[in-house]
């Protein structure tokens, strides 16, 4: 347990150096995590050997050079595995519609995006790979959450209760569960506005091999273009996309 603990704690760090997107100290993280400070120092030292955190600018500790290359190992892998069926599916996705399309997957209590396709016209949204949604706002990472671990839907839950909108309004765990008993039952997902203010997007689930969920593919692009008389066709093109790449993630060896 307690070697367990301990790694559960280093994790901790990297995510939340992460999340600060700056350098911090070693007392900060210590308080932000109520984990003691000689603790954090010990797992700080460990990770710096490996290079996942850099302090070469004492007190400040950051995340580490080696991160880059374990991200850009990480996208060689998916490129080999999922773009040579996924892409076509997108660019498909993307033609029909004119709308960015996106295909992300979950990561802990979070989801990332994997590739995009951007369409050719000048206003548009851009989102480039590797960036992180939450899974209780916007499409593209909400429609996941009705299928992840319920330890996964608690955190999540636990993150979105308060959590402020774009337009001033306050989520609520209440209102994150009645989502999410919709969204299983509908097997897609619309939003307006959650993360990016102006932008919607429409999302469905990608399942793969014994029914688990796998990823999800979402259309997103300004508001204007998601009106009540395009979303039939749009909720549509998406499912079909969705259901396209399951079917080749279930049938890979």
């Amino acid at each position: 347990m307690a070697g367990t603990q301990l790694l559960a704690r280093a994790v901790s760090v990297l995510l939340y150096l992460r999340e600060r997107d700056e350098p911090v100290t070693v007392g900060e993280i210590a308080q932000a995590l109520s984990v003691p400070a000689n603790t954090v120092y010990r797992i700080v030292r460990t990770l710096e050997m490996g290079g996942l955190v850099d302090r070469s600018h004492r007190p400040y500790v950051s995340l580490g050079l080696r991160m880059m290359d374990l991200g850009q190992a990480k996208q060689r892998l998916l490129a080999r595995e999922l773009a040579p069926f996924s892409m076509p599916v997108l660019e498909g996705l993307t033609a029909a519609t004119n709308e960015t399309s996106l295909l992300v997957m979950p990561t802990g209590a979070r989801a990332i995006c994997i590739f995009a396709v951007e369409p050719s016209r000048a206003i548009r949204l851009s989102y480039q790979p590797g960036r992180v949604f939450p899974l209780y706002a916007g499409a593209s990472g909400k429609i996941l959450l009705p299928w992840v671990s319920p330890q996964l839907v608690e955190s999540a839950i636990a993150q979105a209760d308060g959590h402020p909108l774009p337009d001033g309004r306050r989520l609520t765990a209440a209102r994150v569960r009645r989502e999410m008993a919709s969204m299983r039952a509908a097997g897609y997902c619309v939003s307006h506005g959650e993360i990016d203010a102006g932008a919607s997007a429409v999302a469905a689930p990608v399942f793969g091999k014994g029914g688990q969920i796998f990823a999800a593919v979402s259309v997103a692009g300004p508001e204007t273009g998601f009106t009540d008389d395009r979303l039939p066709e749009l909720i549509e093109r998406v499912l079909a996309a969705a259901d396209e790449i399951g079917r080749h993630v279930v049938a890979r060896p």
